[in-house]
């Protein structure tokens, strides 16, 4: 334990003392306020001048926010670590009493206890729909995953620091290629169903018209898709690591 409070004691001065990192950290609290604010803004010029109606896609665009704010704590993670074995300090934790296998839980514990709050308040605040307590113990455990499944793409593919940041652009179209499904007819966009992201739009998408049996199934699909691409991720983590 004492390691570990080490470890996060280094890392809360190492966010105050890098820009970019506290910029990430800061991002989902912006992002909340544009959809707080200016999605139900949006919907009413746009009704007006174009007479368009936004809020049928408000599902959707939660959905694209709980990804997005996955997506920025899981590439600060990921930059974090990205440094670490730049500067081999993920050698020198493997030889603490800390520990690799330490090591790992500690920053992965990290992007997901804060995806896990930063959603929580989205779903629960700034959702431009109202969405019900089952719905966001259902979403939060899901979106949160996506963060150690993007922080350990970035290590597990990445070279160095300048080279994730060329695949956190890879890692963001992997977050929207599934949003094409909220237009794909069945059966055609489960074959979208292989990128985890999908099926948390599934979910806003379907819960209230497939009863409590089809929405568990759809929660329990998503959880087990979400729990292998951790798992793929961090073996190919480890075994360039090794």
């Amino acid at each position: 334990m004492i390691p570990a409070l080490r470890l996060l004691r280094s890392d809360m001065k190492l966010v105050g003392r890098d820009s970019m990192l506290f910029f990430y950290l800061l991002a989902p609290l912006f992002l909340m306020s544009a959809l707080k604010f200016g999605v139900p803004a949006a919907d009413k010029a746009l009704a007006i001048y174009f007479q368009f109606n936004l809020s049928e896609y408000y599902g959707l665009i939660t959905a694209v926010s709980l990804l997005l704010v996955s997506l920025i704590l899981g590439c600060m993670c990921g930059y974090m670590m990205l440094d670490e074995r730049d500067d081999h300090l993920i050698q020198y934790f493997a030889v603490t009493p800390l520990s690799r296998s330490g090591y790992l839980v500690c920053r992965l514990a990290t992007a997901v206890i804060l995806s896990v709050v930063y959603d929580a308040i989205l779903l629960l605040v700034a959702a431009p729909e109202s969405v019900s307590t089952a719905q966001v113990l259902c979403l939060v455990p899901m979106a949160a995953l996506e963060a150690p499944v993007i922080a350990l793409f970035l290590v597990a593919f990445a070279a160095n620091k300048v080279e994730g940041l060329a695949l956190s652009k890879g890692a963001s179209l992997i977050v929207a290629i599934p949003a094409a499904a909220w237009f794909i007819p069945p059966p055609l966009k489960y074959g979208l169903g292989i990128f985890p992201p999908f099926w948390i739009y599934e979910i806003l998408r379907r819960s209230y018209e497939e009863g409590p049996w089809g929405a568990l199934l759809l929660i329990l699909t998503g959880l087990c898709v979400h729990l292998l691409a951790v798992y793929v991720m961090l073996r190919r983590f480890l075994r360039r690591q090794d």
